[in-house]
């Protein structure tokens, strides 16, 4: 296929996804070796105006920020100002845990989402305050946590974690949930160890050297900023109807889990650092061992999802990929680097819970020229055994799934989206769009909680 006829079929299916999914604006950009090759600007950042979507609007990149957060801890540990393997409380004396597991905390454990933490409150009470002052902000977050904590910095949620009254999952090292707590950590420490704040180190080390001129982590400066979309919701039915919602999001003065905003100009030149081994605009940013460490996995979750540093790493068409995505209010994001190809992707939307993850894979394939193998598995299981994975599951982050047995099938309720799932192993099953959710047993062979995505659900009634 001639790259024209190429790109046209890889156009002509984003265009579809994206109505299909309502996205009401979407940028994505394919580059090879740093250069763009296929870029896709989709609807507008301003509906109401009809403002197209360019390289250099600004969208929300939520959870592509951890790896962020993540590569200032390897500079940092190439000036041997800290290590991965230094316990957390030699940086956060006040950190506490149940049963003293604070001990055996790692900084390794906080970029791994290997802690141990389940899923908390505590970022949800620092977002809080901005969910208060959005006119939709109940509507479309559900029910605030009921704390009487304030918080605002990572001091404050320091406390709030030792106030907490919680079960670990596991000791540190033995169990993977995915912790924006654990993120909002590496905030504290990177300023600790560094003697700037986060902004500040942020701006002088990494957004800087990349010349990531449309980029911030303060809400504060969008209305300085050209060229920054409005952000947009689903409504809380079926309809999933499009609807304007222009109040952004804050996590107080907590930045390193989610709160970054760029173009996707701008995340094109950050996938550079991860494509040429930390060496950018003729500068080493980073080592290359770092980069190695970041892009290699770490931990492995029970639906056989791959994390390194920041990153998760997929396994895909036969090729290493790494990436990572994000989602909140106005946000769905993703990014990815085929190193082996020098091709990268960025994709970012202007509203939540669409599969932006799917609109970069889907580029990836075109260019590379590659097909998804699937698989058909099917595994036998008895209506007496899916019995056992009918229930309500819900985590204090506020994660909730019900489940009830549909034929030989399972089916899964989230937010009046309903999904069936097919067994293909032992207490594993795959969604329609394949990706797989595992249920957990404890030692007395009870179905104790579901893993979806990166995320542990503890089960809490039949």
């Amino acid at each position: 296929m001639t790259q024209s006829k190429q790109f046209a079929a890889l156009d002509e299916e984003l265009n579809l996804k994206c109505q299909k999914a309502k996205i009401p604006g979407m940028a994505l950009v394919v580059a090879k070796e740093g250069i763009p090759i296929f870029e896709k600007y989709y609807g507008f950042r301003d509906v109401e105006q009809e403002l197209e979507v360019t390289s250099d609007t600004v969208f929300g990149v939520a959870s592509i920020t951890k790896s962020f957060a993540a590569l200032a801890i390897m500079q940092l540990a190439d000036e041997d100002k800290l290590s991965v393997d230094d316990l957390v409380t030699k940086w956060l004396p006040e950190f506490k845990l149940p049963e003293s597991y604070e001990d055996q905390v790692t900084i390794h454990h906080l970029m791994t989402h290997t802690s141990g933490l389940p899923g908390l409150p505590a970022v949800h009470q620092a977002r809080a305050q901005s969910i208060k002052n959005d006119p939709d902000g109940e509507y479309l977050f559900g029910k605030l946590p009921e704390l009487e904590d304030k918080v605002t910095t990572v001091v404050d949620l320091l406390d709030l974690l030792g106030k907490l009254d919680y079960n670990m999952l596991n000791s540190p090292g033995n169990a993977f949930n995915y912790s924006n707590e654990c993120f909002a950590l590496l905030q504290e420490i990177i300023e600790r160890a560094s003697g700037q704040t986060f902004i500040e180190y942020m701006d002088e080390h990494i957004l800087g050297p990349l010349n990531m001129e449309h980029s911030t982590f303060l809400t504060d400066d969008l209305q300085h900023m050209e060229r920054v979309t409005e952000l947009y919701a689903f409504t809380q039915d079926e309809k999933k109807e499009v609807f304007h919602s222009p109040a952004w999001w804050d996590v107080g003065d907590i930045y390193s889990n989610g709160s970054l905003k760029a173009s996707v100009s701008d995340l094109i030149k950050y996938l550079e650092v991860y494509r040429l081994n930390g060496t950018v605009n003729g500068e080493q940013i980073v080592s290359e061992s770092s980069v190695e460490q970041m892009m290699t996995p770490q931990a492995t979750a029970p639906n056989d999802h791959q994390y390194g540093y920041g990153l998760q790493v997929h396994d895909r068409f036969g090729l290493r990929l790494v990436g990572h995505g994000g989602g909140i209010k106005g946000v769905s994001s993703n990014m990815l680097i085929s190193k082996e190809h020098g091709v990268t992707v960025a994709v970012l939307t202007n509203i939540a819970d669409v599969a932006a993850e799917d609109l970069a894979m889907t580029a990836m394939r075109h260019v590379l020229e590659v097909e998804e193998v699937v698989e058909g598995h099917h595994y036998d299981i008895s209506t007496e055994v899916l019995e056992q994975y009918s229930g309500t599951y819900e985590s204090m982050e506020g994660h909730a799934f019900c489940v009830t047995v549909d034929g030989k099938k399972l089916r899964l309720d989230v937010d009046h989206q309903s999904t069936v799932i097919d067994p293909v192993e032992k207490d594993g099953f795959l969604t329609p769009d394949g990706k797989k959710v595992v249920f957990l047993r404890n030692e007395l062979d009870e179905v104790i909680g579901i893993f979806s995505g990166l995320r542990y659900t503890p089960k809490i009634s039949s």
